[in-house]
């Protein structure tokens, strides 16, 4: 027999229980109606989902529509059109910065930085919660060759006490960054 997770499986069956709770389980198999050894081990997971939350993320901020802080921020952005941001003062600035950081990593922003100056202000696109409950964060790709174009790796990420305290500095864009001329 094949083990997928050494540690886990050590952790298990090191446990005093492990022995007894086997049995159980073997046993509700045995009698259970669906023969399917599969099917039974898809129930007993989406049992154990709904009673353990997962510790890789705050209980309350899973991806799901749950209620945390990570579905709200989420919200912020649902809707057409209000995931593009137009930022000035502070985020302006802050995107600046940014460019220089993708450019000496060798990341072609001219087109961008252009468009930026002829327009007078920044845009970016909403990526989605980053950080943690206790310091969330909030990533947007810059889309240095085009609104067209997904940049899952040129993110700027703006603390959330940032995005509320410059305010004034934000707002939906819209509309897309072509569709309003914005990149010619």
């Amino acid at each position: 027999m094949k083990i997928r997770h050494n540690e886990i499986d050590g952790h298990i069956t090191s446990s005093d229980a492990f022995e007894g709770f086997m049995e159980k389980m073997v046993e509700m198999y045995a009698t259970c109606p669906d023969a399917s050894k599969i099917r039974f081990i898809q129930a007993i997971e989406d049992r154990f989902k709904e009673a353990a939350p997962s510790r890789g993320r705050a209980i309350t901020g899973s991806s799901g529509g749950g209620t945390g802080w990570r579905s709200d921020q989420k919200a912020q952005f649902s809707g057409r059109g209000a995931k593009w941001i137009k930022l000035t003062g502070k985020f302006q600035e802050m995107v600046l910065e940014k460019l220089k950081v993708f450019e000496n990593d060798g990341e072609v922003v001219e087109n961008y930085r252009r468009w930026v100056n002829k327009a007078g202000y920044a845009w970016v696109r909403y990526s989605g919660p980053r950080g943690t409950e206790v310091e969330p964060e909030l990533a947007f790709e810059i889309r240095v060759h085009g609104s067209k174009i997904d940049h899952p790796k040129l993110l700027i990420k703006f603390t959330a006490s940032d995005w509320y305290q410059f305010e004034e500095n934000r707002e939906v864009l819209g509309g897309t960054p072509f569709g309003m001329n914005l990149e010619n």
